[in-house]
């Protein structure tokens, strides 16, 4: 028999953010592994066990979305509310689905045979993913699709691996991609840096050139861009206006960093 997951607790931010990680996990959820929330009003959804769960914001039953055998992973609430994002393997390589989150069958959206993860959704409601499939070099590219046309269109940004969209089209966007290294406060080549793209731009622009550091995560909300970087020794949750500027520091974790942020 499968264990249902302990409920999700409140969050408390006026951003709604939320930080999984294995010792904010075990100490407020209770035993398990949770981990990739979305949240998006007064509801979150995040995987465990392999699955994909929904538990309300403020606390309550947690409910299984899906049960196949292969694990699912990077879900993305649509700004609607009704519908949920995520990549899965279920006939081979990982590709995007979407279903109800309300419950229902997934519905397959890419065939590039290379790992394509969900990234969210457009200020146009378009799905976002990455993928390295696409590209010339063994990097990612930001690929937009359009349900109802029922095509593609991959954003001109090199290496772009995580984005967060901004009401009037603009994307801000981590590079490079992940180096695949865990080290505590990494500094070096492939460090992670946020950009700024608008679709009127010649080129994007480096919001994090000063520190040597990683800054990832882009989340856009109420004028600022929330995002990921250790300046303090540790992955905490800071912001910064739409030009990089204006610093501030919303969360003060010590030693343990914080994993996979989502805004609602």
């Amino acid at each position: 028999m499968t264990r249902q997951p302990t409920p999700v607790a409140t969050g408390r931010t006026v951003a709604a953010l939320l930080a999984f990680g294995a010792l904010i996990a075990s100490a407020l959820l209770g035993e398990g592994y949770y981990r990739h929330p979305d949240v998006h009003g007064e509801r979150v959804v995040f995987v465990a066990e392999g699955d994909l769960w929904t538990v309300p914001a403020a606390g309550g039953d947690a409910r299984r979305l899906t049960s196949h055998l292969d694990e699912e992973l990077y879900p993305q609430i649509h700004p609607d509310g009704v519908t949920v994002a995520f990549s899965a393997s279920y006939e081979g390589a990982q590709e995007v689905y979407t279903m109800p989150l309300s419950g229902g069958a997934p519905e397959r959206w890419t065939w590039e045979s290379d790992a394509s993860r969900v990234v969210g959704w457009s200020a146009r409601g378009g799905l976002v993913y990455s993928t390295t499939s696409l590209s010339t070099l063994p990097s990612p590219l930001l690929v937009e699709i359009d349900r109802v046309a029922e095509s593609r269109r991959p954003l001109p940004l090199f290496e772009a691996s995580d984005a967060a969209f901004a009401e009037d089209g603009t994307v801000y966007f981590a590079r490079p991609e992940w180096h695949r290294n865990n080290t505590k406060r990494y500094q070096g080549g492939t460090a992670r840096n946020l950009w700024r793209w608008r679709p009127s731009d010649d080129e994007a622009a480096n919001l994090t050139a000063d520190f040597d550091g990683e800054n990832f995560a882009p989340m856009w909300w109420g004028g600022r861009l929330y995002h990921l970087n250790d300046r303090d020794g540790t992955m905490n949750i800071w912001s910064m206006d739409a030009d990089g500027g204006d610093l501030r520091q919303h969360s003060r974790h010590a030693g343990w960093d914080v994993k996979g942020p989502s805004m609602g």
